[in-house]
């Protein structure tokens, strides 16, 4: 078994594009108005445009991205400057060595530099 797609649903697909488009550095795989997908590795990371009337609150995927320290570095900055926001630094917790980010929409998104 593997993990083939993880994907938010979103309410504006152009700001949620852009930002994650900024972000990972990748032009989508697909894109349409409903659905944009970026291919990150082996795994598929999505937006699917919330037109259906779901309810959305809070973030219930979190994709966690691994790095080197410099690549974490340079990503983290990049998130800010696209308007992502610290929810919990804990790269300086020996337990957690990570930090949680929000994207603009309010989806969470994790970076660390911890390898299993």
């Amino acid at each position: 078994m593997r993990i083939r797609t993880a994907y938010f649903k979103v309410t504006d697909m152009e700001r949620s594009s852009k930002f994650w488009e900024g972000l990972l550095k990748l032009s989508p795989s697909r894109k349409s108005e409903r659905w944009t997908e970026f291919a990150v590795g082996e795994v598929r990371i999505g937006l699917l445009l919330n037109d259906f009337g779901d309810e959305l609150v809070g973030s219930a995927c979190v994709p966690v991205f691994e790095f080197d320290a410099f690549g974490l570095t340079d990503f983290l900055s990049r998130a800010k400057t696209l308007g992502a926001t610290v929810v919990l630094d804990g790269l300086d917790d020996e337990n957690m060595k990570s930090i949680v980010l929000s994207d603009p929409e309010g989806h969470e998104f994790e970076l660390c530099s911890c390898h299993e």
